[in-house]
């Protein structure tokens, strides 16, 4: 049964399917916000907001290498900013278009 669960999350981490977003991969450590307003308060950014709004758990890093889809939808016009579901998929975040590239 043990075996029959690790095969089933490793099928799952590299056949990643979106539904309606791209497939995108997170190249470096990303800094996601928990709205477009924080977002906006983030960027430019600064070590010194980054640490502030980590501190208050408005910023979460999003990790290197993390296979995830965008939200196409996201009532922003702002073509820098990507929403895109968070790690696990318990939130979405705002990140910016640097970090993001498409899955292959």
């Amino acid at each position: 049964m043990l075996a029959l669960l690790f095969g089933v999350s490793a099928a799952s981490a590299s056949a990643h399917v979106c539904g309606q977003g791209a497939s995108v991969r997170i190249e470096g450590d990303a800094p996601g916000a928990i709205s477009y307003d924080v977002y906006s308060h983030l960027y430019p950014l600064s070590p010194v907001k980054l640490a502030r709004l980590t501190r208050a758990q408005q910023v979460k890093m999003i990790p290197d290498g993390t296979i995830t889809c965008t939200i196409d939808d996201d009532g922003v016009d702002d073509p820098a900013a990507v929403l895109i579901r968070g790690p696990g998929g318990q939130m979405n975040y705002w990140i910016s278009g640097d970090y993001v590239e498409p899955a292959s």
